[in-house]
């Protein structure tokens, strides 16, 4: 098998499955891009016998494209002699089959180039495979850096990226003189820039029509999802797996909640949630003991955020929990699927799919409807009501026809002392990448609020990726009821048909995860219940959910919100106080597990 500059790819990958599933074969010193396998080096990316992972053999007719198996090779990939095959940058086959760059040059866009890191100035490489100006470049306004680094097939590096090699951390980049900060690629706010000063790692916000100086990177080729030196954290071990997920094994440095979700967008995946952060708490994930902003909104304007450190096993979400307004800097970690889990594969009305693919989202707001008709409206084509920060993630990835209204999103908040409400997001042309940068406050950059449930809004669907390898669960209580929505391959969840319980949240959470499956959101609860869940236990027995809402300035939250219904309901409201209300997370309840095929 030929080694080339693409084997870079293979060992960023090979580093994500270091961590992720232990694969090996013995102390093989094998070149750079492959992996050790019963004794022989391998291209886990596109090695039939072992795909993805040692020992993962692909079946007759089947390729390894991205060490995934599948019967075609990966969109955008071509079937070559060696297998599958990225002509945009693979120099044994630049622009086509058979088309090789010579010694000196590297595929870049299909097309034989210089390499892009002879053309930085003084470069260095760092831990993670990055190479650097070793030199600052002449100051310049954002967009006149973001070209000069583009012209070579370079760019400005992340704030991740710039932090990680400050001047305390490691000397393979910067010194202690190097006090100037330096424009990153990630915006902070429609007009500033996040900027980072490599002597101390400090973050800052930079007008970005103003000169500011900067240094170029090039980046060798990566996966095209989430692992490897996407993922923060020490190099070759940057990446922490729950299951079919990556974590960060390390936060990331604090941005603004819109920064954040760029950050992650970048390497393919999200802010982890709650529910994921926990999973990943209770597994052994390192902590740093700082309070990490997650996906989920406590209120419309604050982020709920979670530590941890030490432990896990004594971990609990009593006194570890927080929130912090959208608008502060908080760290943070991404995740994301550890392999390539394309796109949700069935046909949608009116889909937007990102450049990157992850998540299907609709082109167009949904007519104004009820908060229990918006979640029917949702499963009945397949998908689910959208997230905050699922919104917010597709309006980065460029979603269309931003109608200036304000949408429902499946985020609840919690209790204003009237009602309980959910978060609500609206977008009018302005730049999507700040969805939570104005919160509140009327005016042209009034993007998000909240309302109580009990109204009518707009709406957008949002579809996952789907899993082929999940099995579905043995182990729910009272046998599995399973809910496929429509699609000729069907998103399904299943859920435990008798309560579990009781226990507090933290014990439910760790209870669900020990067999493969999460705390039931309120938003699947709302669906499955909707939809023909039984054995509910009646107005006198609550059940915990994954949902947590409102924040230390309100009622002493976070808080768990909680549900009940009688037997089968169909006609369930999800509403005050009939359906549900919130206690704290210290107490105990009932619950209930589920499991999705699906990649939230």
């Amino acid at each position: 098998m030929t080694t080339s500059r693409t084997s870079l790819l293979s060992m960023a990958l090979a580093l994500t499955l270091a961590t992720a599933a232990g694969c090996g074969g013995g102390a093989v010193d094998c070149p750079v891009g492959q992996t050790a396998c019963d004794g022989a080096c391998v291209d886990v990316l596109t090695d039939g016998e072992h795909c993805g992972t040692c020992g993962n053999t692909c079946g007759a007719g089947l390729l390894c494209g991205n060490g995934t198996c599948a019967a075609e090779c990966p969109a955008g990939q071509l079937e070559c002699s060696e297998g599958c095959s990225d002509p945009m940058t693979d120099e044994n086959n630049c622009g086509g089959c058979g088309a090789p760059c010579a010694a000196n040059e590297e595929c870049r866009g299909g097309t034989c180039e210089i390499p892009c890191a002879q053309m930085l100035t003084a470069p260095v490489t760092d831990q993670y495979g990055l190479s650097w100006d070793g030199l600052e470049r002449t100051a310049a306004t954002l967009d006149a850096a973001a070209v000069s680094c583009e012209a070579f097939g370079g760019r400005l590096p992340s704030a991740t990226e710039l932090f990680r090699v400050n001047a305390t951390r490691t000397d393979e980049v910067a010194q202690a003189f190097h006090t100037n900060p330096l424009w990153s690629r990630t915006a902070s706010t429609r007009t500033e820039q996040v900027a980072i000063t490599l002597a101390t790692g400090a973050v800052s916000d930079a007008t970005a029509s103003a000169p500011l100086a900067y240094r170029c990177v090039c980046a060798p080729p990566t996966p095209p999802f989430f692992g490897g030196a996407r993922c923060n954290g020490p190099a070759g071990a940057a990446c922490f797996s729950v299951g079919r997920y990556l974590l960060d094994a390390e936060d990331r440095v604090p941005l603004r909640k819109s920064a954040a979700l760029q950050e992650c967008a970048a390497e393919r995946a999200g802010i982890a949630d709650v529910p994921l952060l926990v999973a990943a708490i209770i597994g052994g994930l390192p902590g740093s003991g700082q309070l990490v902003q997650t996906a989920d909104q406590a209120t419309y304007f604050e982020t709920t955020q979670v530590r941890w450190s030490g432990d896990p096993a004594a971990w609990t979400a009593v006194g570890n929990l927080g929130a912090t307004a959208t608008t502060n800097r908080a760290p943070f970690r991404c995740a994301g699927p550890g392999f390539a889990a394309g796109t949700n594969p069935n046909p949608i009305s009116g889909e937007f799919v990102g450049q990157d693919g992850g998540f299907k989202g609709e082109v167009a707001d949904s007519p104004t409807a009820g908060w229990t008709a918006a979640h029917d409206a949702c499963t009945s084509r397949g998908g689910h009501l959208a997230r905050s920060a699922e919104m917010a993630s597709l309006l980065i990835a460029g979603l269309p026809g931003g109608s200036n209204t304000f949408l429902w999103t499946a985020d609840q908040n919690g209790y204003n002392g009237t009602d309980f409400l959910s978060s609500l997001i609206l977008w009018n042309g302005l730049d999507p990448r700040t969805p939570y940068e104005y919160a509140g406050g009327g005016g042209p950059n009034y993007t998000t609020t909240w309302y109580y449930k009990n109204s009518a809004y707009p709406f957008r669907c949002i579809y996952y990726p789907l899993d082929p390898a999940f099995q579905a669960p043995t182990t729910c209580t009272g046998g599995c009821f399973s809910m496929a929505l429509p699609g000729p391959v069907p998103a399904t969840m299943w859920f435990d048909s008798n309560d579990r319980g009781p226990a507090t949240w933290t014990a439910a959470s760790a209870a669900c995860r020990a067999e493969g499956g999460r705390l039931a959101s309120a938003r699947d609860l709302t669906e499955a219940i909707r939809g023909g869940l039984p054995n509910g236990p009646g107005p006198s027995v609550w059940l915990h959910t994954s949902e947590l809402g409102g924040s230390p300035a309100i009622a002493g939250g976070p808080n768990t919100l909680i549900t009940h219904w009688t037997g089968v309901e169909p006609t369930f409201s999800d509403l005050w106080s009939t359906h549900m209300t919130w206690a704290g997370v210290g107490e105990s309840h009932y619950f209930r597990c589920m499991w999705s095929n699906e990649l939230r």
